[in-house]
C-alpha cells in the first residue's frame, strides 16, 4: 500500500492516542481532548481513527475502542537464571533486571548476550521476543551420570536440563564430580551441550571437593605450557648483571618475619644505626617485576589470576613455584633482588626525616617466625634481640600516630585448622594468635605502601597515572542499620560526620572490650563498611585514615602490587616522568583485580565452610553453647563457641514455641511465651546434620 500522508487531524488524533499511558480511547474521549478552537467534529475524529487503524498506526481491540501501536523498543543485556528457574535480563545500561517470560527463553543459556524487543504498557514493559547475539561459554561443577559411555552432568542449583557431554565418557567416572564447559544448546536437542574439562574425583573426597571449589570460582591449578616454557628459560639464581645499578644492602642486618608454615617471603626488614641521631629502616620487597615482563605469557597469566588463593589446605599461586617459592622469595643466606623503601628516622622524636625509593640486592640474615620474633620483642636472649626491640618500639610510635589520626582499631579473628596429615580431615579448629610482631610488620608495610602512593601522587601536576587501594566512606544505609543495632545492645554511636564515625567506632571497641557482645559488634561494624578496591583514582582510605594509599608490598601474590612496582620504577628512571599506562588501562586492570580478589575471598570462605562441616560430621548430636550471629525469616544463624563454626537453626527446628521474625529489630519472638532471640544472644543447640558437599551445618534450638 502506498505510503499515506496524514492530515493535521490524523496527526492530532494519533498524538492523543500515543499520549494515553494505558487502556483504550473511544471517539468521544479523543474528541474531548481536542481544543475547541480546532473546529473538528466527532464524526471526523471517528473516521480519522479508522484511517489510523487501516494504516497500521493504531489498533481496535474492541469495537469503538482504539489505542496506538507503538514501535517496539530494544534493549541489550546478559541473561541471568535465578535459583527458582526464573529468567532475567541484566541490561547493559545498568538499569534494574528485567523479568523474561519462559516462552521467550527457548534454548538460551545463562550468560548469553541477547537483544529483547518490548513495548511499554504504562509502567510495565511487555516483552515481544528475545534474540541471541552471542552465546556464553560457562563452566560448572556437577556430578556425572554415565551409561554406555554417554555422559550427562547434573549441576545442583542450575535449573536447566542435565548437560550432555559431547564426547565418550568412561563408565569408571560415573557419579564423579567434574568440571564441564557449557557451550551451546540448539534445536531440537533436549539438553545443552557441554565439554568435559576435568574429572575431579568422588563427592566427599577432600582433594575432589577442594578442586571443585577452585574450579567453581574460576581459578586454575596448573599453568599454561607457554608460561612454563618462559619460566624454564629464567636462570635459577640471580646473575651478576642483575645487580648492576642497584643499592648493595647485602652487608646490612636484614631478616624476614613470616608465619611458621610460610613458603614464600616477599618482604624483609633491615635496620642500620646511621649515627648518633638517625636510624635507617629498610622495607625490602621482592622485585617480581624484574622477572615478570610486560607482553609475556607469564604476565598475561599473572594478570588473569590477579591474586593467589589460600584455601584451608593448599595455595593456588599467582606465579609459578620457581618464582613464588624460589627466585622471588627472600630466603635467608642467599642474594635476592628487591625493590626497597628506605626510611631515615630521627631518634629523638621517632619522626621520618627522609624517604628513598630504589632497587637493591639484599642478603637476608635469618628467617624468623612470628613466634620467634615475639620472644625477642618480649626480652628473650638471642641474636639481634636488641635490634628487634628497637624496630618494635619505633613501629609502636607510628602505630600510635595512625590511630590518633582516626585509623580504625578493628581486629577480626582468624581461624585455623589442624588437619590429619594422611587424610586431610580436620582434627581441630583454633584461633590464630596475634602478637606484637604481627603489628610491627603490618605497620612497616603500611608505611611503605603509603609512602609509595604519596610519592607518585605528589611527583608532578597533573598527577601521574597510578594504581591505588581505596576504602570508601561507609554506605549510609548500612551505617544506619549498624547504629540502630549498636544502640539496641546499649552502645549508641554518632554517625553525623566522618570524624564522629571514626571516633565512635574506636570508642565502641574499647567500651565493648571483654564483654560477650564485643566480637559480634566488631563483626557487624566491619560488615557496615564499604569494600576496599583497586582503582586508578586517588581517594582516601577510610579504614586506615590515609589520604593516599596503594598496595606495594606483596607482588608475589597480588598483581596490583606488581603493577605498582613496574610503574614506580618507570617513573624513577626519568627526569621528567611520563605515563607508562593510561588511567583507562590501569582502571581496567584494577577492576579485574578487585573482582578476582573478591572471588578468591569467596573461595577461601567456601573451603573453611567445607572443613567446618566436615569437622561437625564427627560431632552429630552434641549439645553446644552458641552465639546468635544472624536472624532471618527462615531461621537463625549461630556460632558454636567450642568449635567456632556457624550453623543454621531453621524455623521448624526452633523448639518450644512458634517463633515470628521481626525484621526491623532483627529478632525472633515466640508467640506463646514471648521469648525473644536477638543478635548476640547465647543459646544452646544440638548439631542435627552436617553436609560438607553443601558446606552446611544444621542445628536444633533447645528449649530453655
Amino acid at each position: 500500500m502506498a505510503k499515506q500522508k496524514m492530515s493535521l487531524l490524523d496527526q492530532v488524533v494519533l498524538a492523543i492516542l500515543e499520549d494515553a499511558k494505558q487502556g483504550t480511547l473511544n471517539a468521544q474521549r479523543v474528541y474531548t481532548r481536542i481544543p475547541r478552537d480546532a473546529h473538528f467534529d466527532k464524526d471526523a475524529v471517528y473516521h480519522s481513527l479508522l484511517r489510523l487503524v487501516q494504516w497500521g498506526k493504531a489498533e481496535q481491540p474492541s469495537k469503538g475502542n482504539f489505542r496506538a501501536i507503538r514501535p517496539a523498543e530494544a534493549i541489550e543485556g546478559v541473561m541471568d537464571l535465578g535459583k527458582r528457574g526464573d529468567w532475567y535480563l541484566q541490561p547493559d545500561s545498568g538499569e534494574r533486571s528485567l523479568f523474561i517470560p519462559a516462552e521467550y527463553v527457548h534454548y538460551l543459556l545463562p550468560g548469553d548476550r541477547v537483544q529483547c524487543e518490548f513495548e511499554r504498557r504504562g509502567k510495565r514493559l511487555q516483552i515481544l521476543n528475545c534474540r541471541l547475539i552471542e552465546r556464553a561459554v560457562r563452566q560448572y561443577i556437577g556430578q556425572l551420570d554415565v551409561f554406555e559411555q554417554t555422559g550427562y552432568c547434573l549441576v545442583e542449583g542450575l535449573p536447566l536440563p542435565d548437560l550432555k557431554i559431547d564426547q565418550p565418557v568412561s563408565s569408571e567416572y560415573d557419579r564423579h564430580l567434574a568440571l564441564v564447559e557449557v557451550y551451546d544448546w540448539v534445536r531440537p536437542k533436549r539438553n545443552p551441550s557441554a565439554r568435559l574439562i576435568e574429572v575431579l574425583g568422588l563427592p566427599g573426597e577432600n582433594s575432589a571437593e577442594m578442586h571443585a571449589i577452585v574450579a567453581e570460582f574460576g581459578f586454575k591449578v596448573g599453568f599454561p605450557l607457554e608460561v612454563e616454557q618462559e619460566v624454564a628459560s629464567i636462570p635459577n639464581e640471580p646473575e651478576p648483571q642483575d645487580f648492576e645499578g642497584r643499592w648493595d644492602y647485602r652487608s646490612n642486618l636484614t631478616f624476614t618475619i613470616d608465619p611458621q608454615d610460610a613458603k614464600d617471603f616477599d618482604d624483609a626488614i633491615s635496620l642500620v644505626d646511621l649515627d648518633s641521631e638517625h636510624w635507617e629502616i629498610g622495607v625490602h620487597i621482592a622485585d617480581v617485576a624484574h622477572y615478570v615482563k610486560p607482553h609475556t605469557a607469564l604476565n598475561t597469566e599473572a594478570l588473569r589470576r590477579a591474586t593467589s588463593v589460600y584455601l584451608v589446605d593448599r595455595t593456588i599461586p599467582m606465579l609459578p613455584e620457581k618464582l613464588s617459592n624460589g627466585l622471588c622469595s627472600l630466603k635467608p643466606n642467599v642474594d635476592r633482588l628487591a625493590f626497597s623503601v628506605l626510611f631515615r628516622i630521627r631518634k629523638s622524636d621517632i619522626s621520618i626525616q627522609d624517604i628513598q625509593f630504589g632497587k637493591a640486592v639484599i642478603h637476608s640474615n635469618r628467617r624468623f617466625s612470628y613466634e620467634e620474633a615475639q620472644e625477642l620483642i618480649m626480652g628473650a636472649d638471642g641474636e639481634w634481640s636488641q635490634e628487634m626491640q628497637t624496630l618494635n618500639q619505633i613501629a609502636q610510635q607510628f602505630e600510635k600516630e595512625r590511630f590518633e589520626k582516626g585509623a580504625l582499631v578493628f581486629e577480626s579473628k582468624e581461624m585455623r585448622f589442624r588437619l590429619d596429615p594422611k587424610t586431610g580431615e580436620p582434627i581441630e579448629v583454633y584461633e590464630k594468635l596475634r602478637f606484637e610482631a604481627h603489628k610491627m610488620i603490618e605497620t612497616y608495610m603500611l608505611m611503605a605502601n603509603k609512602a609509595v602512593a604519596e610519592k607518585v601522587r605528589h611527583w608532578k601536576k597533573p598527577p601521574l597515572p597510578y594504581v591505588y587501594r581505596t576504602h570508601d566512606y561507609p554506605p549510609g544505609e548500612r551505617l544506619l542499620d549498624f547504629a540502630r543495632f549498636a544502640k539496641l545492645l546499649g552502645y549508641p554511636i554518632q554517625i553525623d560526620n566522618e570524624s564522629q564515625i571514626r571516633k565512635s567506632f574506636n570508642e565502641l571497641s574499647k567500651r565493648a572490650e571483654g564483654t560477650p557482645e564485643a566480637e559480634l559488634l566488631q563483626q557487624m561494624a566491619i560488615r557496615s563498611m564499604a569494600k576496599a578496591v583497586y582503582t586508578s583514582q586517588k581517594t582516601d582510605h577510610f579504614g586506615l585514615a590515609f589520604p593516599c594509599y596503594t598496595h606495594f608490598t606483596s607482588p608475589i601474590r597480588r598483581y596490583p602490587d606488581l603493577l605498582a612496582h613496574r610503574m614506580l620504577f618507570h617513573y624513577l628512571q626519568q627526569a621528567e616522568p611520563s605515563p607508562l599506562y593510561s588511567e583507562g588501562e590501569i582502571e581496567e586492570m584494577a577492576k579485574h583485580s578487585s573482582n578476582m580478589e573478591q572471588k578468591a575471598s569467596e573461595a577461601e570462605r567456601a573451603s573453611v565452610k567445607y572443613k567446618m562441616a566436615e569437622l561437625m560430621t564427627q560431632h552429630l548430636g552434641e549439645v553446644l553453647e552458641a552465639k546468635v550471629t544472624g536472624v532471618t525469616e527462615w531461621g537463625i544463624y549461630a556460632t558454636a563457641l567450642q568449635y567456632h563454626c556457624e550453623g543454621l537453626v531453621r524455623v521448624h527446628d526452633m523448639r518450644g514455641d512458634r517463633y515470628r521474625f521481626y525484621e526491623a529489630e532483627k529478632k525472633m519472638v515466640g508467640d506463646r511465651r514471648g521469648h525473644e532471640i536477638r543478635l548476640g544472644d547465647s543459646i544452646w543447640v544440638r548439631v542435627k546434620a552436617a553436609n560438607p558437599s553443601d558446606r552446611t551445618i544444621d542445628m536444633v534450638l533447645l528449649d530453655d
